[in-house]
C-alpha cells in the first residue's frame, strides 16, 4: 500500500506488512507487548521536573570536565547505474538504517545536572557546541565542591539555549504521562583537590544500552539544528513564534497511536508519527510493541523528525489548517494537505541540504567512497527497521526519492504495492496546475527553487531564492499564515512569494521554471496560463469572491473541466484540481447575501451533473464515496461506494441528483455572517465516465440575480 499520511494528527507513516518476533536474548526484555497507555503507570498525571537553571557558588571548587555525545545509527546506500546523457552514472537509488557511526556526535546544548551521593543538588550546567560540560553560560567552567565526593552527573534530553535570533525551548519526554525526560548520567569521584573529568555516552545499539538513549538526543540534535538553520536564514523576519517551549515525546519500542486510540488492542494499530498541534507536540514512534528492528522506529530518521518539526512551526508562526483525513502520495489531494506535507518535506529537505554534516558527518564521505559524483543531501527519506553487521541483523528497509528529479520524471516506488509507479508524477503541459494538489511535486518544487542543486533543467541555476523569501511567503506577519488566509494552499503561497521577488527575477527564471515541461506543474494565476481572452479555466483554491454586478465579471467567465475519477491521479476521489473549483465567501464583503445560484452550461463533451456545497473554516472535504468500516488508520475494510451526502462540515448544499442545470443554497442570512465559508461548485463523478474534453461555463449570482465575481 502507499506511503499514508493522516494530517489530523499529522501522521506520518507506512503501510507494511510485518512479522514480530524476538531474534535475540539482549530483546526479550523488550518483547512482552507494553500495556495499554491507559493502565495503571498511567492513572495519575506526573509533572516534569523542574529546570536545573541556578548556578550554585562555593568558597572553594574544582572543576568538573568531561564531554557527553551520543551514537546513532547511520544510513546504507543502495546504488545503481542509469543513463544519462547517453552515459551511464551511478545513482543513489535508496538507503536503509545501518550500523551506528563510527565516532560519537556531541550533545549540544543539553542540560546538566551534578548530585552529590545524599541526593543534594550541587550545581546545574550545560554542554557546549562540542559537547563539553560547562557552566550555564556555555563557556565557563562548570565547578563543583571542593569536596571528596562520589557525584553523580545527568544530561538530560532538554534545552534551553539562545541563538542570536531565537531560544531553542525543547524537551525529549519518554511519554506525556510521566513526563520523564531521558537521560544520561555517570558517578565521578572527586578528591577535593584535583579536577574530576567524566565521559557521558548513548547509545544507538540495545546491546550497548537497552534504553537506546541516542534515540533521544539525536533527536534534540534534530530540533536545535533546526533552529540554527532557521536563526541563520531568515534574514530580517522575526522569529518570536517560536519563543515557547514544546515538547517531543518518544519511547523505545512504543508506538504513540496507542495514545489516540487507548481502547484498541495496541496490536491493531497502524505505526506512526505526528505532530499535535492542540498540545504543541511532536509524538515520535519508537517502534511497535516492543520492536524496533523491523517495525519503523523514527528516533533516527532525521528526515520524518525534522518533517514534523516543520508542521509545529507552520502552525506556530503561520496557520496550520490542515483538517486531516487520509491521502496518498501519490495521488492529487486536497489542497491544503498537499499544502501542508509539500511545506514540511520541503522544511525537512532544506535543513539536511545544508546542515547534513551536523546531522550526519558520514553521509557525505559514504556517498563519495561509492563513486556519486553529487553528495549533496537531496532526498526525502524514511526507515522500516535496521541492518547491524555486530547485532547480526539485516531487516533494515526504506523508501527514498531524489528530489532533484523532474517531475515529469521522478523516482518510482522501492516499497510496497505500488514498486516501480512513478513518485507523485505530474504533466505541466496536460495537467498544468497540478502541482498545487501534489505534496510531491509542492516538495520538489520548493527545494528546486531554493537551491542550485546540480541538475540541468530541473534546479534552479542562477540566484536562486532564498529561504527568507520562502518563510515570509509562509509566516503570519507576512506571508498565507496570515488571517486574510482560511485557506491555505500552495497557489497562494506562490502568489505572495512573487510579490516579493523583483518582476525581472520573477518573468526571467521562476515563471520559466515554472512553465518547463521537467518542472512541477506550480503555475499560478497571475502568470496568465489559465486564461485567455477572458476565458478562465481555473481559479486559485480559495479565491475570494469580492464584487457584485449587474453586468458581467470583469476577470471574464468561469469554465470547469470535468475529469473522470483517476485512481492513481485522484484516488478514486473527486479530482479537486478539475471536477472542483472552491471560492471564500466572506460576508464583510458580500453584504445582504442570503442566496448563492450556480447555472452551469455544456461548451463540449459529455453531459455532467453539478454540485454547490458550501463549507465552514477547518473543513472535511466531503467526498463522493463512503465506507461503512473504517480501521484506525483511515482504510477501508470493506469498499467505498458512490454517496451523495453530506457530512457535518457542510452548512448548505444542493446535491439533487439529475441533469440540473441551476443549482441554489439559500437562507445564507442565517449563518454565522462573521465566520467565512468555502463554496466548492462540483462535477459529480463517482463512477461516471467522463470524456477528457468536457467543458462547462459556469455563472455564481446572489438573490437578485447579480454575478458574483472575484
Amino acid at each position: 500500500m502507499p506511503i499514508t499520511i493522516r494530517v489530523k494528527q499529522r501522521h506520518f507513516y507506512i503501510y507494511f506488512k510485518t512479522l514480530f518476533f524476538c531474534a535475540f536474548a539482549f530483546f526479550i526484555a523488550a518483547c512482552s507487548p507494553l500495556k495499554n497507555s491507559k493502565y495503571e503507570e498511567y492513572l495519575s498525571l506526573k509533572y516534569e521536573v523542574p529546570e536545573c537553571n541556578q548556578t550554585y557558588t562555593y568558597s572553594s571548587t574544582v572543576t568538573l570536565s568531561g564531554t557527553a555525545k551520543y551514537f546513532k545509527r547511520g544510513v546504507n546506500l543502495v546504488t545503481q547505474f542509469e543513463t544519462e546523457n547517453s552515459a551511464q552514472v551511478l545513482k543513489l537509488k535508496n538507503m536503509t538504517q545501518g550500523d551506528p557511526l563510527k565516532d560519537a556526535l556531541p550533545i549540544k546544548f543539553a542540560e546538566v545536572a551534578v548530585y552529590s551521593s545524599n541526593g543534594q543538588l550541587v550545581q546545574c550546567g550545560k554542554t557546549d557546541e562540542l559537547g563539553n560540560l560547562k557552566a550555564l553560560n556555555t563557556t565557563s567552567n562548570l565547578l563543583i565542591p571542593a569536596t571528596a565526593e562520589q557525584y553523580k552527573v545527568f544530561v538530560f534530553s532538554r534545552m534551553n539555549h539562545a541563538l542570536s535570533k531565537v531560544t531553542v525551548k525543547a524537551n525529549v519526554k519518554q511519554d506525556k504521562y510521566t513526563n520523564e525526560l531521558h537521560y544520561i548520567s555517570a558517578i565521578v569521584s572527586a578528591n577535593g583537590i584535583d579536577d574530576p573529568n567524566v565521559s557521558l555516552l548513548a547509545y544507538a545499539r540495545q546491546t550497548d544500552s537497552l534504553g537506546v538513549e541516542g534515540g533521544a538526543f539525536n533527536i534534540l540534535n534534530n530540533i536545535y539544528t533546526s533552529y540554527k538553520y532557521l536563526d541563520l536564514n531568515t534574514g530580517t523576519a522575526s522569529l518570536s513564534c517560536l519563543s515557547n517551549k514544546f515538547d517531543i515525546y518518544w519511547k523505545l519500542g512504543f508506538n504513540p497511536a496507542q495514545y489516540l486510540y487507548p481502547d484498541q488492542d495496541p496490536a491493531s494499530l497502524a505505526n506512526i508519527t505526528f505532530y499535535d498541534e492542540k498540545i504543541n507536540s511532536i509524538f515520535i514512534s519508537g517502534g511497535k510493541l516492543g520492536n524496533i528492528s523491523f517495525e519503523p522506529a523514527r528516533h533516527f530518521d532525521d528526515y520524518v523528525i525534522i518533517h514534523e518539526l516543520g508542521h509545529h512551526i507552520e502552525n506556530v508562526c503561520g496557520s496550520l489548517t490542515t483538517p486531516g483525513g487520509s491521502h496518498s502520495i501519490i495521488t492529487r489531494v486536497d489542497p491544503r494537505i498537499a499544502w501542508a506535507e509539500g511545506w514540511s518535506n520541503y522544511f525537512s529537505a532544506q535543513v539536511m541540504y545544508s546542515s547534513i554534516a551536523s546531522i550526519n558527518p558520514e553521509f557525505t564521505t559514504k556517498m563519495t567512497s561509492a563513486g556519486i559524483s553529487n553528495t549533496a543531501w537531496t532526498y526525502l527519506f524514511a526507515s522500516e527497521g535496521f541492518s547491524d553487521s555486530v547485532q547480526n541483523i539485516g531487516s533494515g528497509s526504506g523508501f527514498m526519492f531524489d528530489l532533484k528529479k523532474a517531475g515529469n520524471n521522478p523516482d518510482t516506488w522501492q516499497v510496497g504495492s505500488y514498486i516501480g509507479q512513478a513518485f507523485d508524477k505530474v504533466d505541466p503541459a496536460r495537467y498544468p496546475g497540478e502541482g498545487h494538489f501534489r505534496e510531491g511535486a509542492i516538495t520538489r518544487g520548493l527545494f528546486k527553487l531554493s537551491n542550485v542543486c546540480g541538475v540541468s533543467g530541473t534546479c534552479i541555476t542562477v540566484s536562486p531564492i532564498s529561504f527568507e523569501n520562502m518563510w515570509k511567503s509562509m509566516d503570519k506577519i507576512t506571508g498565507i499564515g496570515q488571517s486574510t488566509y482560511p485557506f491555505k494552499s500552495s497557489a497562494a503561497f506562490m502568489e505572495k512569494l512573487k510579490s516579493l521577488i523583483s518582476p525581472i527575477t520573477w518573468a526571467a527564471t521562476i515563471t520559466a521554471f515554472n512553465q518547463a515541461q521537467t518542472s512541477e506543474a506550480l503555475h499560478i494565476y497571475s502568470d496568465g496560463i489559465f486564461t485567455t481572452a477572458l476565458v478562465n479555466k481555473w481559479f486559485p483554491y480559495g479565491t475570494y469572491l469580492t464584487n457584485t454586478t449587474s453586468g458581467a465579471c470583469t476577470l471574464g467567465t468561469y469554465r470547469i473541466e470535468p475529469r473522470s475519477d483517476d485512481p492513481v491521479l485522484t484516488g478514486t476521489n473527486s479530482d479537486q484540481r478539475y471536477s472542483n473549483h472552491f471560492y471564500t465567501i466572506d460576508f464583510n464583503q458580500l453584504n445582504g447575501l442570503s442566496e448563492i445560484k450556480v447555472d452551469f452550461t455544456n461548451i463540449t463533451g459529455t453531459t455532467t451533473e453539478f454540485d454547490i456545497l458550501l463549507f465552514e473554516e477547518g473543513y472535511l472535504f466531503n467526498g463522493d464515496y463512503t465506507c461503512s468500516n473504517l480501521a484506525s488508520d483511515g482504510s477501508c475494510n470493506t469498499s467505498y461506494v458512490p454517496s451523495r451526502s453530506t457530512n457535518a462540515s457542510v452548512v448548505r448544499s444542493d446535491r439533487r441528483a439529475g441533469n440540473i442545470s441551476s443549482k441554489v443554497i439559500r437562507t445564507l442570512q442565517s449563518l454565522d455572517t462573521t465566520k467565512r465559508y468555502l463554496l466548492n461548485i462540483r462535477a459529480y463523478t463517482a463512477n461516471k465516465s467522463i470524456s477528457s474534453n468536457t467543458e462547462y461555463s459556469y455563472t455564481i449570482q446572489n438573490q437578485n440575480g447579480a454575478n458574483l465575481c472575484p
